[in-house]
Protein backbone atom coordinates (compact mmCIF):
# COMPACT_ATOMS: atom_id res chain seq x y z
CA UNK A 1 0.00 0.00 0.00
CA UNK A 2 2.93 2.37 -0.13
CA UNK A 3 1.31 4.46 -3.50
CA UNK A 4 -1.79 3.66 -2.57
CA UNK A 5 -4.41 6.67 -2.76
CA UNK A 6 -7.60 7.10 -1.65
CA UNK A 7 -10.22 7.35 -3.58
CA UNK A 8 -13.56 9.16 -2.83
CA UNK A 9 -16.57 7.09 -5.09
CA UNK A 10 -19.49 9.30 -6.01
CA UNK A 11 -21.94 5.96 -5.88
CA UNK A 12 -21.28 2.88 -4.62
CA UNK A 13 -23.93 -0.33 -3.79
CA UNK A 14 -24.72 -1.67 -0.06
CA UNK A 15 -26.65 -3.95 1.03
CA UNK A 16 -29.43 -2.87 3.16
CA UNK A 17 -28.02 -5.82 5.88
CA UNK A 18 -24.46 -4.21 6.25
CA UNK A 19 -26.36 -0.64 7.82
CA UNK A 20 -28.28 -2.67 9.88
CA UNK A 21 -25.19 -4.63 11.11
CA UNK A 22 -23.24 -1.29 11.68
CA UNK A 23 -26.15 0.99 12.73
CA UNK A 24 -24.71 3.16 10.52
CA UNK A 25 -26.96 5.05 7.32
CA UNK A 26 -24.04 7.83 6.19
CA UNK A 27 -22.96 7.12 3.03
CA UNK A 28 -19.59 8.27 3.98
CA UNK A 29 -19.24 5.25 6.55
CA UNK A 30 -19.38 2.68 3.36
CA UNK A 31 -17.23 4.33 0.94
CA UNK A 32 -15.19 1.57 -0.62
CA UNK A 33 -11.83 3.33 0.07
CA UNK A 34 -12.36 2.03 3.88
CA UNK A 35 -12.80 -1.43 2.96
CA UNK A 36 -9.15 -1.07 0.19
CA UNK A 37 -7.26 0.14 3.48
CA UNK A 38 -9.13 -3.17 5.87
CA UNK A 39 -8.58 -5.54 3.46
CA UNK A 40 -4.36 -4.46 2.86
CA UNK A 41 -3.92 -5.00 6.41
CA UNK A 42 -5.72 -8.52 6.69
CA UNK A 43 -3.94 -8.98 3.45
CA UNK A 44 -0.17 -8.30 5.58
CA UNK A 45 1.73 -11.44 5.66
CA UNK A 46 2.92 -10.37 9.71
CA UNK A 47 -0.20 -10.29 11.16
CA UNK A 48 -2.93 -8.15 12.19
CA UNK A 49 -4.95 -6.81 15.43
CA UNK A 50 -7.81 -4.69 16.24
CA UNK A 51 -7.26 -2.00 18.81
CA UNK A 52 -8.91 -3.85 21.55
CA UNK A 53 -6.68 -6.86 21.04
CA UNK A 54 -3.13 -5.07 20.66
CA UNK A 55 -3.46 -2.28 23.53
CA UNK A 56 -4.80 -1.52 26.69
CA UNK A 57 -6.90 1.23 26.69
CA UNK A 58 -6.84 3.59 29.86
CA UNK A 59 -10.65 4.89 29.94
CA UNK A 60 -10.71 5.38 33.50
CA UNK A 61 -11.73 9.09 34.86
CA UNK A 62 -9.37 10.07 37.63
CA UNK A 63 -10.93 12.81 39.98
CA UNK A 64 -8.08 15.76 40.64
CA UNK A 65 -7.26 16.71 44.02
CA UNK A 66 -8.54 20.00 45.10
CA UNK A 67 -5.58 21.46 46.41
CA UNK A 68 -2.90 18.93 44.49
CA UNK A 69 -0.78 20.81 41.44
CA UNK A 70 -1.43 18.71 38.22
CA UNK A 71 -0.09 19.13 34.54
CA UNK A 72 -3.08 19.28 32.02
CA UNK A 73 -2.87 18.28 28.79
CA UNK A 74 -5.12 19.62 26.24
CA UNK A 75 -5.88 19.22 22.33
CA UNK A 76 -4.04 22.49 21.73
CA UNK A 77 -1.14 21.54 23.18
CA UNK A 78 -0.29 18.54 20.96
CA UNK A 79 2.14 19.39 18.00
CA UNK A 80 2.09 17.97 14.68
CA UNK A 81 5.44 15.73 14.89
CA UNK A 82 3.75 13.84 17.78
CA UNK A 83 5.25 16.21 20.84
CA UNK A 84 3.69 18.22 23.84
CA UNK A 85 4.27 21.38 23.27
CA UNK A 86 3.14 22.92 26.95
CA UNK A 87 0.21 22.18 29.52
CA UNK A 88 -1.61 23.90 31.83
CA UNK A 89 -0.38 23.76 35.48
CA UNK A 90 -2.92 24.42 38.30
CA UNK A 91 -4.47 23.01 41.33
CA UNK A 92 -7.33 20.42 40.72
CA UNK A 93 -9.84 22.98 41.72
CA UNK A 94 -9.02 24.93 38.63
CA UNK A 95 -8.78 22.82 36.11
CA UNK A 96 -11.43 21.94 33.21
CA UNK A 97 -13.91 19.58 34.02
CA UNK A 98 -12.44 17.38 31.37
CA UNK A 99 -9.50 16.64 33.13
CA UNK A 100 -10.22 13.48 33.92
CA UNK A 101 -7.04 11.09 32.53
CA UNK A 102 -3.90 9.81 34.32
CA UNK A 103 -1.37 9.53 31.94
CA UNK A 104 1.75 8.08 32.07
CA UNK A 105 5.67 7.88 30.49
CA UNK A 106 5.08 6.40 27.38
CA UNK A 107 1.36 6.18 26.77
CA UNK A 108 -0.59 7.46 23.70
CA UNK A 109 -2.51 9.90 23.81
CA UNK A 110 -5.26 9.59 20.39
CA UNK A 111 -7.96 12.68 19.73
CA UNK A 112 -11.46 11.60 19.36
CA UNK A 113 -12.70 14.70 17.77
CA UNK A 114 -13.25 15.12 14.18
CA UNK A 115 -11.22 17.61 12.85
CA UNK A 116 -8.28 17.05 15.40
CA UNK A 117 -7.72 13.25 14.86
CA UNK A 118 -3.85 13.97 13.61
CA UNK A 119 -3.76 15.44 17.24
CA UNK A 120 -1.92 12.62 18.75
CA UNK A 121 1.42 12.28 21.24
CA UNK A 122 3.89 10.11 22.99
CA UNK A 123 3.69 10.95 26.86
CA UNK A 124 7.19 11.82 27.41
CA UNK A 125 8.99 11.36 30.97
CA UNK A 126 8.15 15.01 32.23
CA UNK A 127 4.19 14.30 31.92
CA UNK A 128 4.35 11.20 34.26
CA UNK A 129 1.27 11.53 35.80
CA UNK A 130 0.15 14.64 34.18
CA UNK A 131 -3.51 14.82 33.55
CA UNK A 132 -4.69 14.74 29.85
CA UNK A 133 -8.83 15.52 28.15
CA UNK A 134 -11.27 13.29 28.34
CA UNK A 135 -11.21 14.16 24.62
CA UNK A 136 -8.35 12.01 24.08
CA UNK A 137 -8.37 7.96 23.95
CA UNK A 138 -5.44 7.21 26.26
CA UNK A 139 -3.37 3.98 25.19
CA UNK A 140 -0.09 1.36 25.84
CA UNK A 141 0.64 -1.77 24.21
CA UNK A 142 2.77 -5.02 24.78
CA UNK A 143 2.43 -5.71 20.96
CA UNK A 144 3.55 -2.30 19.54
CA UNK A 145 6.19 0.31 20.81
CA UNK A 146 4.47 3.76 21.47
CA UNK A 147 6.40 5.36 18.60
CA UNK A 148 4.91 2.59 16.34
CA UNK A 149 1.29 3.36 17.82
CA UNK A 150 1.97 7.12 16.95
CA UNK A 151 3.30 6.29 13.17
CA UNK A 152 0.81 4.13 12.27
CA UNK A 153 -1.88 5.67 13.88
CA UNK A 154 -0.69 9.48 12.27
CA UNK A 155 -0.41 7.52 8.64
CA UNK A 156 -3.26 7.07 6.48
CA UNK A 157 -3.61 3.84 7.68
CA UNK A 158 -4.50 4.72 10.82
CA UNK A 159 -6.69 8.57 9.93
CA UNK A 160 -8.86 6.78 7.12
CA UNK A 161 -10.00 4.34 10.09
CA UNK A 162 -10.40 7.39 13.08
CA UNK A 163 -12.65 9.44 10.29
CA UNK A 164 -15.00 6.35 9.69
CA UNK A 165 -15.52 5.36 13.28
CA UNK A 166 -16.45 9.14 13.80
CA UNK A 167 -20.17 9.71 14.81
CA UNK A 168 -22.56 12.32 16.34
CA UNK A 169 -24.12 15.27 15.06
CA UNK A 170 -23.17 18.62 17.21
CA UNK A 171 -19.86 17.39 18.10
CA UNK A 172 -18.66 14.67 15.70
CA UNK A 173 -15.85 11.85 17.45
CA UNK A 174 -14.93 8.36 17.34
CA UNK A 175 -16.18 7.02 20.52
CA UNK A 176 -14.29 4.07 22.63
CA UNK A 177 -16.39 1.34 20.26
CA UNK A 178 -15.34 1.97 17.40
CA UNK A 179 -11.56 3.14 18.48
CA UNK A 180 -11.58 -0.41 19.74
CA UNK A 181 -12.43 -2.08 16.55
CA UNK A 182 -9.48 0.19 14.31
CA UNK A 183 -6.94 -2.53 12.83
CA UNK A 184 -3.47 -1.96 12.68
CA UNK A 185 -0.37 -4.05 10.67
CA UNK A 186 2.18 -5.56 13.76
CA UNK A 187 5.17 -4.81 12.40
CA UNK A 188 8.52 -6.54 13.42
CA UNK A 189 10.05 -5.88 16.69
CA UNK A 190 12.99 -5.24 14.33
CA UNK A 191 11.04 -2.57 12.43
CA UNK A 192 9.44 -1.61 15.45
CA UNK A 193 12.84 -0.56 16.76
CA UNK A 194 14.08 1.79 14.06
CA UNK A 195 10.64 3.39 14.16
CA UNK A 196 11.02 4.16 17.52
CA UNK A 197 14.58 5.11 17.26
CA UNK A 198 13.89 7.51 14.85
CA UNK A 199 11.34 9.14 16.78
CA UNK A 200 13.34 9.58 19.63
CA UNK A 201 15.85 10.87 17.88
CA UNK A 202 13.40 12.97 16.12
CA UNK A 203 12.23 14.30 19.70
CA UNK A 204 15.88 15.00 20.74
CA UNK A 205 16.93 16.97 18.20
CA UNK A 206 13.86 19.40 18.62
CA UNK A 207 14.40 19.88 21.90
CA UNK A 208 18.13 21.03 21.28
CA UNK A 209 17.29 23.18 18.85
CA UNK A 210 14.71 25.05 21.23
CA UNK A 211 17.62 25.15 24.09
CA UNK A 212 19.85 26.92 20.91
CA UNK A 213 16.73 29.55 20.43
CA UNK A 214 17.07 30.52 23.88
CA UNK A 215 20.51 30.58 24.20
CA UNK A 216 20.70 33.20 21.38
CA UNK A 217 17.80 34.90 22.77
CA UNK A 218 19.47 35.07 26.04
CA UNK A 219 22.98 35.96 24.54
CA UNK A 220 20.81 38.91 22.64
CA UNK A 221 19.48 40.18 26.51
CA UNK A 222 23.00 40.76 27.71
CA UNK A 223 24.46 41.96 24.84
CA UNK A 224 22.26 44.46 25.41
CA UNK A 225 22.57 44.67 29.07
CA UNK A 226 26.08 44.10 29.08
CA UNK A 227 28.37 44.32 26.00
CA UNK A 228 28.88 41.53 23.24
CA UNK A 229 32.21 39.74 24.64
CA UNK A 230 30.33 39.14 27.58
CA UNK A 231 27.28 37.46 25.64
CA UNK A 232 30.13 35.53 23.42
CA UNK A 233 31.28 34.31 26.42
CA UNK A 234 28.44 33.13 28.14
CA UNK A 235 27.04 31.68 24.62
CA UNK A 236 30.72 30.06 24.41
CA UNK A 237 29.96 27.80 27.90
CA UNK A 238 26.32 27.30 27.38
CA UNK A 239 27.89 24.75 24.41
CA UNK A 240 30.36 23.54 26.25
Amino acid sequence: ITNWQPKHKLFFIKNYSDTEQSKRIDAEYFQPKYDEIINAIKAYKGGWGTLESLVTLKNSNFTPSDIKTYQYIALANIAGNGEITDCMTDEGQNLPTRARRKVNTGDVVVSSIEGSLSSIAIIGEEYNDALCSTGFHVINSNHLNSGTLLVLLKSFVGQLQLKKGCSGTILTAINQNAFSRILLPILPQAQQLQIQQKITESFELRKQSKQLLENAKRAVEIAIEQDESKAIQWLDAQLV
